[in-house]
C-alpha cells in the first residue's frame, strides 16, 4: 500500500496512498481547493483534492493531489486568492470525451508559494479510472509566452490542450515540456472542452471548443483536433451575449443539446442543435438563488424515462467572489426532453431550482465538477492518495493525543509516528500496527508522552509490508509551557536563599531569576529541569520584602511571587 496522509476538519479530507483505488464509475469527482486546516491564503499556493461524491452527494473518498515531486511526476497546487483577496479564474477539471481520462491543470509549486513564473511553472495533472496519476506535462508560465493562470486543461489520447488568462490556447503531448499556440484569436479562454454534435443524423467529429473570455454570441471551436496554428470557426448559438466560464455539449437522442455558464449573470442556460446541426432556440434559462457564482457544471444522459429522455445536470458554485461569507456548493437538477422531438420546447420540461447535495468544508471551495474517470488504467506511475478522515492531534493530561482513520487498506503493515520541534527535522517517537487489508473504517490513537514546550509537529509515515512508504502532511499541537510547569517556593532558613521546587512534563533547558518588587535583579541561576521533580537552591541574602521568581526558557515564561518577613 503506498499512500499518503493529510490533515483534516472533521471531515473526509486526507488521503492514504494505495493501488488499485479504483472511482466508482457513475461517481461525481470534485476538484477542491484547499484542505480546511487554514483560509485559502492571498497570492500563495494551496493543496488541491479531487473528491468523489455519489450523485446523491454522498462523499465517498477524498483524493490528495501530491504537493511534492515524485520521479517524474510535478507536485500540483492551486492559487487560493489573488492579493485581493478574492477566488481566481483557474482549476476547472475536464473530463475527455470518452471518459476514460480527468484533467487538471495547477502550479509547479509547493504549498504556501507564490505562482512560479518558470518555463515548467504550469503542470498538467491526468487521473485513470483505477486512480493512477500522471503530472509529468508541463506548460510555460513565463510572463511574456506563458498561460499565467491555470484556468483548464483537456486530453484526448495523450494530445493535450491547455488554455490560461494569456497567450490562447496550447497544445502538447502527454510528458511533454514545451508547447505550441495552436490559436491566433482566441486568448484568456474562461475553459476548454472537446465534444462531437450530431448533424443530419450523424455524429461528427469531435471538436475542441473555446468558452471566449468575454461576453459573447459565439461559441469558438476547431474540428480536426489542431496540433498546429488554426483557425477556429466562429459559431454563435447564443441569442444573447454571455460570459461563458463553461460550456457543456450533451447529445440527447440524435440533437445537441448546449448547457452554458454564465457567469456574468449566475445562470445556467441552455440551447439547442436543430437536425442539420446549426443553432436554433434557445430554451429558457435555468435561474436559481443556488447559482450564485456558479462556476462548472457536468451532465449525464440518464436515458429514456416514459417518452422522454432525462439529463441529470451538476454544478459547482464558488458562493461568493471570496471576500463574502458565502459557502461553495455542489448543487444539481434534471432537464426531461422528449424523445422523438427534443428541440420541441413545447414537450421539454426544464427545471427552474436546483437541489443541494453538498457543501464546501469551511476553509475550502468547489472549483469544478465532472463524472469520475472510467474504464482507463496505468496513466503513470504515480497513484493518487485516498481514504483518511481525522488526522489530528489534541493536548492532553498525560501528553499529545494522536488519532487518525482509514476508510480502506492495502498491505499496511504498520505507521511510524514522527514528531519535529522545527517542522522540518522529524524522528520517531513510536509504530502503531496497521490492518494489513480492509476496506471497513479502522481508527487509530497515539499518545506522545513526552511533547516538547510549545508547538509539536507530527507526521504518519505509513509502511507497506515490502518496506515501500509514504509520509504525510504535517499537523501542529501546542503543548503550551506555563500549564505544565508547577513551580513551588520556600525561603532557606535565615533568609539565606530559595528553594525552588519546578515540575516539569518536558526535558528544557532555562534560567531562574529572582527580582525585587521594584524589578532590580538580584541573582541567576542556570538549569536543565528533567522531566518530573527538580529542586533547586538559590543562595542569596534577601532582605524581608516581596520577590519575583522567573523561569525563563525558549518555549515560554513562567512567574510566582513570594513574600518574605
Amino acid at each position: 500500500m503506498k499512500r499518503k496522509l493529510l490533515t483534516t476538519f472533521g471531515f473526509i479530507l486526507g488521503a492514504l496512498y494505495a493501488s488499485a483505488q479504483s472511482f466508482t464509475p457513475g461517481n461525481l469527482a470534485v476538484y477542491r481547493y484547499g484542505n480546511g486546516t487554514a483560509a485559502l491564503g492571498n497570492n500563495v499556493t494551496v493543496p488541491v483534492f479531487i473528491d468523489e461524491y455519489t450523485t446523491a452527494g454522498v462523499l465517498v473518498k477524498s483524493r490528495a493531489i501530491p504537493v511534492a515531486d515524485n520521479a517524474a511526476n510535478f507536485k500540483l497546487t492551486g492559487l487560493g486568492r489573488d492579493a485581493t483577496g478574492k477566488y481566481v479564474d483557474e482549476g476547472i477539471s475536464t473530463l475527455s470525451q470518452d471518459g476514460k481520462y480527468l484533467t487538471i491543470f495547477g502550479y509547479n509549486q509547493t504549498v504556501g508559494g507564490a505562482v512560479p513564473t518558470t518555463s515548467n511553472g504550469l503542470v498538467v495533472g491526468v487521473i485513470a479510472g483505477d486512480g493512477s496519476y500522471n503530472s509529468t506535462t508541463t506548460l510555460s508560465n513565463d510572463p511574456t509566452t506563458g498561460l499565467g493562470s491555470p484556468r483548464s486543461a483537456v486530453i484526448d489520447g495523450t494530445n493535450i490542450w491547455a488554455n490560461g488568462s494569456q497567450n490562447g490556447i496550447q497544445y502538447t503531448t502527454l510528458g511533454g515540456t514545451a508547447s505550441t499556440r495552436i490559436s491566433t484569436a482566441q486568448d484568456g479562454s474562461k475553459s476548454l472542452s472537446i465534444a462531437k454534435t450530431w448533424s443530419s443524423g450523424v455524429l461528427g467529429a469531435a471538436r475542441l471548443y473555446s468558452a471566449t473570455a468575454a461576453a459573447s454570441t459565439e461559441l469558438p471551436y476547431a474540428t480536426p483536433l489542431p496540433t498546429t496554428s488554426t483557425t477556429f470557426t466562429t459559431s454563435a448559438p447564443f441569442n444573447a451575449a454571455i460570459t461563458a466560464n463553461q460550456v457543456l455539449v450533451v447529445t440527447v437522442e440524435n440533437r445537441t443539446i448546449i448547457y452554458v455558464v454564465d457567469d456574468n449573470a449566475n445562470t445556467i442556460r441552455r440551447y439547442y442543435l436543430n437536425y442539420s446541426g446549426a443553432a436554433i432556440g434557445p430554451f429558457a434559462a435555468l435561474s436559481d438563488v443556488n447559482t450564485t457564482k456558479i462556476k462548472s457544471i457536468s451532465a449525464s444522459v440518464r436515458g429514456r424515462v416514459g417518452t422522454k429522455t432525462v439529463v441529470d445536470v451538476y454544478a459547482t458554485t464558488w458562493g461568493d467572489d471570496g471576500t463574502g461569507t458565502e459557502t461553495s456548493k455542489l448543487i444539481t437538477f434534471t432537464d426531461s426532453y422528449l424523445t422523438t422531438n427534443p428541440t420541441d420546447v413545447s414537450q421539454v420540461e426544464l427545471a427552474t431550482t436546483t437541489t443541494l447535495l453538498a457543501t464546501a468544508p469551511a476553509n475550502t471551495l468547489f472549483k469544478s465538477v465532472t463524472f469520475v474517470p472510467t474504464g482507463s488504467s496505468s496513466v503513470g506511475t504515480a497513484t493518487l492518495p485516498v481514504s483518511l478522515v481525522d488526522f489530528k492531534g489534541k493536548k492532553a493530561t498525560n501528553g499529545i493525543q494522536l488519532d487518525w482513520t482509514t476508510l480502506s487498506e492495502k498491505n499496511n503493515s504498520y505507521f511510524d509516528v514522527l514528531r519535529s520541534e522545527n517542522g522540518n527535522d522529524f524522528s520517531s517517537i513510536g509504530k502503531v500496527a496497521g490492518n494489513g487489508n480492509s476496506n471497513a473504517k479502522t481508527n487509530y490513537s497515539f499518545t506522545d508522552k513526552s511533547p516538547d514546550f510549545g508547538t509539536n509537529y507530527y507526521q504518519l509515515k505509513q509502511v507497506d509490508f515490502n518496506g515501500k512508504f509514504s509520509t504525510s502532511e504535517t499537523i501542529a499541537v501546542n503543548f503550551g509551557f506555563a500549564d505544565d510547569v508547577i513551580m513551588s517556593l520556600n525561603p532557606l532558613q535565615d533568609n539565606s536563599g530559595l528553594g525552588i521546587t519546578v515540575n516539569s512534563s518536558s526535558m528544557i533547558e532555562g534560567k531562574i531569576s529572582v527580582f525585587s518588587i521594584t524589578g532590580q535583579q538580584t541573582t541567576t541561576l542556570n538549569v536543565k529541569l528533567q522531566k518530573g521533580k527538580n529542586s533547586f537552591n538559590i543562595p542569596a541574602q534577601l532582605q524581608p520584602g516581596v520577590y519575583v521568581v522567573k523561569l525563563s526558557t525558549a518555549k515560554g515564561n513562567v512567574s510566582q511571587k513570594i513574600s518574605l518577613r
